[in-house]
């Protein structure tokens, strides 16, 4: 969870979104956790149907995907900041179209 704070914070003025879905928790359980770790970003709950997770065939968890503004995915990553150079580029990719 920390890291994903730091995320959120850091590209809080890019074109950056983080979307979290859960998959396994009862509700309360799932409702308890964004408090007692302070999510602020938009997450979903979905219970224990893990529709989204077979659509997008999530095999384990945590699991990212980099999404670009058309939808496109253009890539899935496990735990850890493995993946922060790789969401640098595409932001930066993004901003320097924009202009």
């Amino acid at each position: 969870m920390p890291h994903l704070k730091e995320l959120v914070e850091r590209h809080k003025d890019d074109p950056f979104v983080l979307l979290g879905v859960n998959t396994g928790d009862a509700e309360d359980d799932y409702r308890d956790g964004m408090k007692k770790y302070g999510v602020t970003w938009t997450c979903a709950y979905q219970g224990g149907t893990k529709a989204i997770a077979k659509l997008f065939e999530v095999t384990g968890y945590p699991t990212y995907f980099l999404i670009d503004p058309e939808g496109k995915i253009l890539g899935k990553y496990g735990s850890g900041s493995d993946y922060d150079k790789t969401i640098q580029k595409e932001i930066d990719k993004l901003k320097s179209s924009a202009k």
